[in-house]
């Protein structure tokens, strides 16, 4: 602790967070939360750097199950922390996913990926 980068997709998990726990620097201090499963977030108000992606509702509604959050995800999370390329994140979901999913996948990656870039703008824009 504190935390560079977290990830929060419960209310219970959501309950035990303190604004302390995530750290403010400038590339750091993300919190990625989904608001279709979380209702109440009390330590939000208080952090800077906050992206809510209703991840679970877009995986069912849009690609049909909620196994394609995780790489709704995993390209928010590739944009925010840049601690590995475009290129190599997408390669590790072509070497994990069944073949038949990896369309999906990719779209929902790139779904992400661009909540991400949008969000980056926001807090470039104000600083």
């Amino acid at each position: 602790k504190p935390y560079d980068f977290l990830i929060i997709l419960s209310e219970e998990s959501a309950s035990k967070i303190n604004p302390k726990d995530i750290k403010q620097d400038r590339n750091t201090g993300f919190l990625l939360w989904d608001p279709s499963t979380i209702k109440k977030f009390k330590a939000l108000k208080r952090l800077k750097k906050v992206l809510g992606i209703p991840v679970q509702m877009i995986a069912v509604e849009k690609f049909g199950n909620i196994v394609f959050g995780n790489s709704i995800l995993f390209g928010a999370f590739t944009i925010l922390s840049r601690i590995i390329s475009e290129e190599s994140a997408i390669e590790t979901i072509k070497k994990f996913v069944p073949p038949m999913t990896l369309d999906k996948n990719l779209e929902a990656f790139e779904l992400g990926k661009r909540e991400a870039q949008d969000f980056a703008k926001t807090i470039e824009e104000g600083n």
